[in-house]
């Protein structure tokens, strides 16, 4: 990697990750700048690894895709596990491989979750040492290791999925009454602080009530969504924690709007952190 300039100045403390299927001068070229040791895990033998531990050549993919110029890939593959809440509620469990060329993101396998009657999804990555649920990997080239411990994973991510069926069943059977629901929706969604310079500054005055408008909103539709969305017409689940959980899982998927690619920031952007903290607020409801 060096300046475009008379003469160039090497950075050597860099790399480009360059498309070497893309000519001279495409835009698509460079996929991005990464640190000297970074050593990419090239597409084919990621899946390679991937289908011979979660698929092994059967029709077990989901959905896959990728981001920008092929800087991000990810796939979605259905494990042998289904979590049964109800007889008419029922969720799949997947396994979710992301990686990434320009070094955004590591080698990421984990469990994810998929309510049938709505497509909601859950990506479980909520503990970095749970590593039944999540397995992440530096780029470093020593891939000859990674299929072994990734196999590992698998069979703990089977275990992992016992449990979560659990703890599902445990949120239908959670009671949740309205201000336990009000409580639950402004812990994850509390209104913004207003700024300092709001009084004095139009600019951040109105910034600061479209976020305002913005959290109103939010808390109107998953109120509603509580009532009216997809599966809340399933016995028990109107008045549980399992269905406040799920109104929220569905506004995040189906409803709220982001600035990049929805599928992708549901699954491992923001849109899957903020599902993770209404997962860990639930769990606490339990206890």
């Amino acid at each position: 990697l060096c300046t475009h300039e008379d003469p160039p100045s090497q950075v050597t403390s860099r790399l480009a990750v360059v498309r070497q299927d893309r000519p001279n001068g495409h835009p698509g070229r460079v996929l991005g700048v990464a640190h000297k040791g970074f050593r990419p895990l090239q597409n084919r033998e990621g899946i390679r690894i991937f289908d011979s531990i979660f698929g092994k050549g059967k029709r077990v993919y989901h959905t896959g895709g990728y981001l920008g110029a092929g800087e991000v890939v990810w796939v979605l593959a259905e494990l042998p596990k289904n979590i049964k809440v109800t007889d008419k509620d029922q969720v799949k469990t997947y396994s979710l491989f992301t990686n990434s060329h320009n070094g955004s993101i590591a080698i990421d396998f984990r469990l994810t979750t998929v309510r049938v009657v709505c497509q909601n999804t859950l990506s479980l990555a909520l503990k970095e040492k749970d590593n039944r649920t999540f397995f992440k990997r530096a780029h470093q080239g020593s891939y000859e290791e990674l299929q072994q411990e990734v196999e590992s994973f698998f069979s703990d991510t089977l275990k992992a999925a016992d449990e979560l069926e659990t703890q599902f069943k445990n949120m239908l059977d959670r009671k949740f009454d309205d201000n336990l629901i009000k409580t639950y929706i402004e812990n994850l969604f509390p209104e913004p602080t207003k700024p300092a310079r709001a009084d004095v500054d139009s600019r951040v005055q109105n910034l600061y009530q479209a976020r305002v408008q913005k959290t109103k909103e939010a808390h109107s539709q998953i109120s509603n969504l509580r009532l009216t969305g997809k599966g809340s017409n399933i016995k028990g689940v109107k008045e549980s924690l399992w269905g406040t959980f799920n109104a929220v899982l569905e506004f995040i998927d189906h409803h709220e709007k982001n600035s990049g690619n929805n599928i992708a920031s549901n699954l491992f952007g923001i849109g899957a952190a903020l599902k993770r903290k209404a997962f860990d607020l639930a769990l606490g409801y339990l206890q």
